[in-house]
């Protein structure tokens, strides 16, 4: 089966996007991706998929911002979900998660650290949620955490090592399509997931991503991912650039890739583009594997986790 690349959080002028939804999707389209959800702020915004060769997946951003910063995305959905606030900020983000799901969608927790708004004791409270932004494109949602913050990654470890399967995502999260392309502008072109399916339809790649047919990127692409719980292989094709990105040149790239488990201790690390782990001689030990690889470029490709439960 084919990968499918695709990009799950973007802005049009539908809200606080520069640009038409068909200005946005002609840019994803022109750099060859292969599905696309328009994620407008409380807004379904729905293109005629006759205008473009990409698959368009219906798509909304469910925003709170007072009295608590609750963002999630809800992929696959048929009309609008408008908020829910309960009494805590814990309550209002499960019960948003719970709209998701009840009307038929994928629910993906977006950007913890925007705002510092939901920490790790937050995200092991809930439940349900498929998808956590492990990286999000805009220089203001912290990924990486700092000042006694965790980062996004190592929040999603606290997640899994409580036994909550859900699945790491990376996303553009991109609102400028005009004018200039700089760290400080939110751009497209900066994270995405790439999706083994059987063939490019809105159910196939709905069903992928649910069950974690896929890895995420910001710049690592993967040839080859084999997982069981006896081995992960892994084959690395290079370094994934787009178009408007400031490294556009082939380069001779090195590559580190980390066997990951609980509270995200690092098992094991292997050099190169061919990876092979055996897991056997530490399933007794740990709840979960999952892996990252580092490019030499700085950007990085994650597998989703192999569960030993």
């Amino acid at each position: 089966m084919p990968w499918f690349k695709g990009n799950l959080h973007t802005h049009t002028n539908k809200s606080d996007g520069d640009s038409s939804p068909k200005t946005v999707v002609e840019w994803y389209s022109n750099n060859n991706y292969d599905f696309l959800v328009l994620s407008d702020h409380n807004h379904l915004t729905l293109l005629n998929s006759n205008q473009t060769k990409l698959l368009l997946i219906p798509g909304e951003e469910i925003t709170l911002n007072l009295p608590y910063t609750i963002h999630i995305n809800a992929i696959g959905i048929k009309k609008v979900i408008e908020p829910t606030l309960k009494s805590t900020k814990v309550k209002t983000l499960q019960a948003n998660i719970d709209n998701i799901i009840n009307a038929g969608g994928l629910a993906e927790i977006n950007h913890p650290n925007f705002r510092w708004a939901i920490n790790e004791k937050d995200l092991v409270q809930v439940r349900g949620a498929h998808f956590l932004e492990v990286f999000n494109g805009n220089y203001n949602t912290h990924n990486f955490g700092g000042g006694g913050k965790k980062s996004v990654e190592e929040m999603w470890d606290e997640m899994l090592s409580k036994e909550i399967k859900i699945w790491g995502v990376a996303v553009d999260d991109s609102h400028h399509f005009k004018e200039e392309f700089a760290p400080h502008r939110h751009n497209p072109g900066r994270g995405w997931v790439e999706v083994f399916a059987k063939n490019l339809s809105e159910k196939n790649i709905l069903n992928s991503m649910r069950n974690g047919n896929f890895y995420f990127s910001n710049g690592v692409k993967f040839k080859n991912i084999y997982l069981n719980k006896e081995k992960i292989e892994l084959s690395i094709s290079g370094d994934y650039f787009n178009k408007g990105l400031s490294n556009s040149l082939v380069t001779d790239s090195k590559y580190t890739t980390q066997l990951i488990s609980n509270e995200g201790e690092i098992i094991e690390e292997v050099y190169g583009k061919s990876v092979k782990f055996n897991l056997i001689n530490n399933s007794n030990k740990y709840t979960y594997f999952r892996t990252k690889t580092i490019s030499s470029t700085g950007s990085m490709g994650w597998t989703q986790p192999i569960f030993n439960i």
